[in-house]
């Protein structure tokens, strides 16, 4: 994958550039990095910059943070609440900017001990899995929301989105993560990577639809930056959903998802099982 800047000066409104700009500050004087995750950074990429439809736009932010342990995520938090421009909730992980835009702050990293997990305080009884955080935060993009002052993010690529949307879905069966993981599937080659299927991976354009030859490439994508035990945590949970005796679970929560323009029609339980298969295929091909 080509690692090229995402230029969206211009496209950014007011509001939104002021919480990144925000986000940004308060990372670059702490010296923790983050990087824009979830819906917020799917509508951002997808949408804004490639033009791909979307049902239903959100105004909640989720970043992942990159630190060393708890201390400096107290930290950072307190940057952001002495601009006056956040207030705190009774969530430990949110805040909310301007009192329009609620932001989850999910820490990951050193912090994660080599668990792949993290314990809320204050009582650590409330562990929440960042498994594959670290590899979308490697793979994310660097997005340019503004000219001058020059003002970048790091954002996840689809690619590292649809990574965590299936270890998600894994761990909470959410239909909201599969809608997620459908909307990523079938706009995959929309998002800049119609060219390197024409280029890099010519051998998918002989018998595929362009759905499927997308799903195929995007396998490809995750597995090339998944590490080992997420590559593998990924391939069972797609090996369980499309077994023979599978009960097809992610299957069917994605055919909630709507087709992303008029003109599309609804995919079919075999349309999206196969998508499915093609990404799984993709991922033990890389």
């Amino acid at each position: 994958m080509k690692d090229t800047l995402l230029d969206l000066s211009g496209k950014i409104d007011e509001l939104t550039l002021g919480l990144y700009e925000a986000l940004d500050g308060a990372s670059a004087s702490g010296g923790v990095p983050f990087f824009l995750v979830g819906a917020a950074a799917r509508d951002m990429v997808l949408a804004r910059g490639y033009g791909v439809p979307i049902k239903r736009a959100t105004l909640d932010v989720d970043i992942g943070l990159r630190v060393a342990d708890w201390q400096q995520f107290e930290r950072l938090k307190e940057r952001l609440l002495n601009t006056n421009n956040f207030d705190a909730t009774g969530d430990i992980k949110r805040v909310v900017y301007r009192g329009q835009m609620p932001v989850d702050i999910v820490p990951f990293g050193p912090i994660e001990k080599g668990t792949r997990a993290i314990k809320w305080p204050p009582d650590q009884a409330v562990m929440m899995s960042v498994a594959g955080f670290e590899e979308a935060y490697r793979s994310a993009q660097q997005v340019r929301l503004r000219l001058d002052p020059p003002l970048d993010i790091r954002v996840a690529t689809p690619a590292g989105l649809a990574l965590l949307k299936i270890i998600a879905w894994g761990d909470r069966r959410s239909d909201k993560d599969a809608r997620d993981l459908a909307h990523i599937v079938t706009a995959y080659l929309d998002a800049g990577n119609l060219d390197r299927l024409m280029e890099d991976h010519s051998d998918l354009l002989g018998n595929f639809d362009y759905v499927r030859a997308g799903a195929r490439l995007l396998g490809r994508d995750i597995g090339h930056i998944a590490e080992a035990d997420t590559k593998e945590r990924i391939a069972a949970i797609l090996e369980a959903q499309t077994a023979d005796r599978s009960h097809y679970e992610l299957v069917q929560q994605m055919m909630l998802f709507s087709p992303l323009s008029e003109e599309e029609g609804e995919r079919s339980f075999e349309d999206n099982l196969s998508l499915l298969l093609e990404l799984k295929t993709g991922i033990q091909e890389s």
